[in-house]
């Protein structure tokens, strides 16, 4: 029969047959709350980002010739509430029947606030598409951005 350890009180020498480890309740009301303040961060990050395609728009796009390339300008306005930066904007070249040329992209390195304008340049140093001006189809989007989650 193997030996069964047994507990007995330092002070007064009785025999202990229960032990209990755990916490009590009121440690548990007050790590709870606790860790959820720490969540917090994580839960904003994750569930109330912003859209950058839906906050930024762009305007005023058009088209010039700068020595063997073309410039794209235009004007993103900052429509939502967050503030974008590293904003990727991205340029597709179709030609007259709908095929695919090139795109080019660029990204601005200044931020956006929210309700603020920016104007960008996107240069393109492709002799292809200076021939083609007047067939090419241009179609300027936002490829993407980051927001600071507070």
């Amino acid at each position: 029969m193997p030996a069964i350890a047994k507990m007995t009180c330092s002070n007064c020498g009785a025999e202990i047959s229960t032990m209990n480890m755990s916490w009590g309740r009121k440690y548990w009301l007050f790590t709870i709350p606790l860790m959820l303040l720490g969540f917090l961060p994580l839960i904003k990050m994750t569930f109330f980002k912003g859209d950058v395609v839906k906050d930024l728009k762009i305007t005023e796009v058009t088209k010039r010739q700068a020595g063997s390339g073309l410039e794209v300008l235009g004007l993103i306005t900052n429509e939502g509430k967050h503030k974008w930066s590293s904003v990727v904007v991205e340029a597709e070249f179709f030609d007259a029947s709908g095929a695919f040329l090139d795109e080019w992209t660029e990204t601005l390195r200044s931020d956006i606030a929210p309700g603020a304008q920016e104007h960008f340049k996107v240069t393109l140093r492709n002799a292809d598409l200076k021939d083609q001006t007047g067939d090419v189809k241009m179609v300027v989007k936002i490829a993407g951005g980051y927001s600071a989650p507070f």
